[in-house]
């Protein structure tokens, strides 16, 4: 029945917003969205309460509490694709709103103040590690796949893992630089100290005891992306530029669509502005609430 949970769902998963996320990301939201149907696709999203919501989580976290949280997303991602996208614009307020996810939010990762970065990058162990994760802004499981082979001299290809996003990153001056010092022992740019391949974990792992060396605790490698986003803001970026640098997924459908579409444009245009900025380090504190 139009305007049913069961007629969103089946648009959503006809949309981009759907089928241009990551295969495994896909897979985990089908799953859950076949079961969002067949237990609850009669009822029309404009009857569905908070209450009705919190039934829902229960029903589904007592067989997988992981499920009931991407549930949890979900009736919020389908609530806004209606209202947006299938005209529903009297819908009201999003049901989800203040309803508990089941799972508690992990500790935000904070940016690096600036004389961290200074006092890690004087260290020669790792000081390539923190330079791309400074000047791409991208995840660390992104940073350890980034091969030489991707890299032009001018610009970087990255296919995030996440959410399957191809961009093309700008190599700032900074990192240029350090690019064009380093040795190329291995096809990824980033090795460890027997020249193989590194994974997210291990990078992160590796990161966090040389800042326990330093007698530093509270910081993670990913934290350098939100340095990115914030150094970024800083220099006067769009919201357009800085998810055409850092690959964030938060716009609406038509930005979505003009991302796509003009995404090397609005790189460019970003790292122009980073640099002729002079602050790539700064940590004012904008852009504290991005999403990891």
């Amino acid at each position: 029945m139009p305007g049913s949970l069961a007629w969103a769902i089946e648009r959503f998963l006809a949309s981009p917003l759907y089928n241009e996320r990551a295969e495994p990301t896909r897979r985990n939201y089908r799953r859950v969205l076949d079961q969002l149907r067949q237990r609850w696709g009669a009822g029309l999203l404009r009857d569905l309460q908070p209450h009705h919501v919190r039934k829902i989580r229960n029903e589904i976290a007592a067989t997988s509490t992981t499920a009931a949280d991407i549930a949890m997303g979900l009736i919020s991602a389908l609530w806004e694709f209606a209202t947006e996208q299938l005209g529903l614009e009297k819908l009201g307020a999003d049901p989800t709103h203040g309803v508990k996810r089941v799972h508690k939010v992990a500790r935000e990762h904070e940016p690096w103040p600036p004389e961290l970065i200074e006092r890690f990058l004087a260290r020669p162990s790792l000081r390539w590690a923190v330079k791309l994760a400074l000047y791409t802004g991208q995840r660390r499981s992104d940073l350890v796949k980034m091969k030489w082979s991707q890299f032009d001299g001018e610009y970087i290809e990255v296919r995030q893992q996440k959410t399957g996003e191809l961009l093309s990153i700008p190599c700032h001056r900074a990192l240029r630089a350090e690019l064009d010092s380093m040795p190329r022992v291995a096809d990824t740019i980033l090795v460890g100290e027997r020249g193989a391949s590194l994974t997210g974990s291990s990078l992160s792992v590796m990161v966090r005891k040389q800042l326990r060396e330093m007698g530093v605790d509270g910081y993670a490698i990913h934290g350098l992306r939100k340095n990115a986003a914030v150094a970024l803001a800083d220099a006067g970026c769009e919201t357009m530029e800085i998810a055409a640098i850092t690959g964030h997924r938060t716009l609406g459908m038509v930005a979505h669509y003009a991302k796509r579409r003009d995404q090397r444009r609005h790189a460019r245009s970003a790292m122009d502005k980073w640099e002729q900025s002079g602050k790539p380090e700064n940590t004012s504190g904008k852009f504290a609430k991005i999403r990891n």
